[in-house]
């Protein structure tokens, strides 16, 4: 057996023998277990779930609030809502007073979706309703030091999947006259962060409102639009994180659940740009009124020919043409179906005349054509169409006027837009037309490491409850993870499975390998030419041999003594040729071993 098979039914050996000490291990202890639990507590029999039940639900722990936190909220119970938000009481401008109202329904309670006990979130109750909620933070966030990063962090989990509303967060102006009971579409925010969707048309916003030191006048900054794919964050029904984050380098980056998914500079990557341009067109420039921007006009000096006729149609009838033979002039192309019949309650007073339905003539389907002949049209070829002169270079053309450029004078350049305005209060003010939307986890920090922390805590321990509480919706990532996680052996198995035929793979491809069959052919050529003795091979082999090599012999022969075959001059002449060019020693052994060869013949 080769060897390396040997290595293979060793390995798998070693595999078998694995598995069934595995399968021991966790057949016998789980059985000991059991006995000695229905010796010490009877009653679990009663209690003893059926073994296909879910797994428990993991209990919700309360995270560790990052010190020096600005803004932190988790939920732990429905009093939350009165005691640590405030609900709006204001009303929308310019609305229906029917639709003004911030009257949307807020709940701190478990979603019905939880994957964990007792793990109260804000939801959002009502569909197609404003609402709005907000909370002051615990200190204003200002940005204020070089090296000191902002950093805004939540949960958004889409229970029923999102059709049209948002779901971001506006992080408010601080200001002395802050009111949060009026908090309403006209608050000023400094940053609008999250998502939002309408149809088919996904976002992600970072928005930023900036002034211009100029003119005092406040603009909406758009961050460009994120390359990744938005859609699963609205109808996967998972809980999603998002996390924003601003640098005193001026760059952002937004990420969801932890990857990065979006990040740029707010002076490059943001609509309007933040800084203004040098030059703007003058608004009060006006194109003059004999600027001709025609680049072709009409040849002034053409004049229509005066064979040009512009009444000759495009068409006309062909006169050559002649009716088919056979063609059923005065038969109609349909006829009133033979077989209708009037309906027993058909009332001709109330339905009016009765009339078959029309059904098409039989006659015309072996006919060529029925009905009146008319002769098919042909390009006529007189018709020239309308005259129109042609198109020369327009000697007044000026080209295509655009307004003078002057100085902008609401010009600034802020090489520092980082710097904010600061920020005291965190607020939802919301349209949906879906209702259980939830929200949770809300964190604002300084450091990044500080908001990893946290959703280490929360986040990620509520994603794994999600996806243990769905199997279906595991990964095979996922699943590998979950067979090694309590046995870590079975990496060993799996390295051992995967690992050594392929090792035992390479190595059979590139052993070395027999002399191949074109070595053989070059000795076996060889031993031909100089008669160099062969071993022998068996009788059949040498018969066989010792026949080739006598009617080659008579071949020679045939071509010394007797009458060349027809083509085979050529040849015999430049074996006669080629003879003299070989050693002593090949002609020495070539003239015994034909004396040998030829004996039996002359016999």
């Amino acid at each position: 057996m080769p060897h390396s098979m040997k290595l293979l039914l060793l390995a798998l050996l070693l595999l078998l023998a694995t598995e069934w000490a595995a399968g021991a291990e966790d057949a016998s202890p789980p059985d000991a277990e059991a006995d000695v639990s229905d010796e010490d507590d009877p009653a679990d029999d009663k209690a003893g779930g059926d073994a296909t039940a879910p797994p428990a639900k993991p209990v919700f722990t309360p995270p560790k609030v990052p010190a020096g936190s600005y803004y932190a909220q988790f939920f732990t119970a429905p009093s939350n809502l009165a005691e640590q938000l405030v609900l709006s009481k204001s009303k929308k401008e310019g609305v229906d007073s029917d639709l003004s109202k911030y009257d949307g329904f807020w709940s701190v309670e478990v979603p019905e979706s939880s994957a964990i006990d007792a793990d109260f979130a804000l939801v959002l109750k009502s569909k197609a309703k404003h609402h709005a909620v907000s909370a002051k933070l615990a200190k204003p966030f200002a940005f204020d030091q070089p090296g000191k990063q902002f950093v805004m962090q939540y949960e958004v989990k889409f229970q029923n999947g999102m059709d049209c509303g948002g779901a971001y967060v506006k992080l408010l102006t601080d200001g002395p006259g802050m009111d949060l009971k009026e908090f309403n579409d006209k608050t000023p925010y400094t940053i609008m962060f999250g998502p939002d969707k309408c149809g088919m048309d996904h976002k992600l916003h970072f928005i930023l409102r900036h002034k211009n030191p100029k003119s005092g006048k406040i603009e909406e900054k758009h961050a460009k639009k994120p390359k990744a794919d938005l859609d699963s964050y609205f109808n996967d029904k998972r809980t999603h994180l998002y996390t924003l984050v601003l640098n005193s380098d001026n760059s952002f980056e937004v990420y969801v659940d932890r990857s990065l998914v979006n990040s740029g500079s707010l002076l490059e990557d943001m609509q309007p740009p933040v800084n203004p341009p040098k030059e703007i067109d003058d608004p009060n420039d006006k194109k003059p009124a004999d600027w001709d921007e025609r680049e072709k006009i009409p040849d002034p000096k053409a004049v229509k020919p005066d064979d040009w006729d512009e009444t000759q149609p495009e068409f006309i009838e062909d006169a050559e043409a002649v009716m088919p033979q056979g063609w059923l002039v005065d038969e109609p192309l349909t006829v009133p179906d033979p077989k209708a019949e009037k309906p027993k309650d058909w009332d001709e007073d109330m339905d009016g005349s009765w009339e078959p339905a029309q059904v098409d003539n039989p006659k015309c389907k072996e006919a060529p054509g029925c009905g009146p002949w008319t002769r098919p049209k042909v390009k006529n070829p007189k018709y020239k169409g309308k005259w129109s002169a042609p198109m020369i270079d327009n000697p007044a053309y000026k080209g295509i006027w655009k307004p003078r450029v002057i100085p902008n004078p609401d010009y600034f350049e802020d090489k520092e837009p980082w710097r904010f305005a600061p920020i005291g209060a965190i607020g939802f003010e919301l349209w949906s037309m879906n209702d259980g939307v939830v929200f949770d986890n809300l964190l604002i920090v300084d450091r990044k490491s500080l908001a990893d922390d946290f959703a280490e805590q929360t986040w990620t321990v509520k994603r794994e409850a999600e996806r243990l509480a769905d199997p279906g919706a595991q990964s095979v990532v996922d699943a590998v993870r979950d067979a090694t996680k309590d046995r870590p052996w079975i990496w060993a198995v799996l390295l051992m499975v995967i690992a050594l035929p392929a090792v035992l793979l390479i190595v059979y491809c590139c052993r070395g390998s027999p002399a191949p069959a074109a070595s053989q052919a070059s000795q076996a050529a060889r031993r031909k030419k100089t008669d160099e003795a062969t071993p022998d091979s068996g009788a059949p082999a040498a018969a066989a041999e010792s026949k080739a090599n006598l009617e080659s012999d008579e071949d020679e022969d045939g071509d010394e003594n007797g009458e060349p075959q027809d083509g085979e001059e050529a040849e015999d002449d430049e074996g006669e040729e080629a003879a003299p060019a070989k050693g002593d020693s090949a002609k020495a052994g070539n003239e015994s071993g034909s004396a040998r060869k030829r004996a039996p013949r002359k016999e």
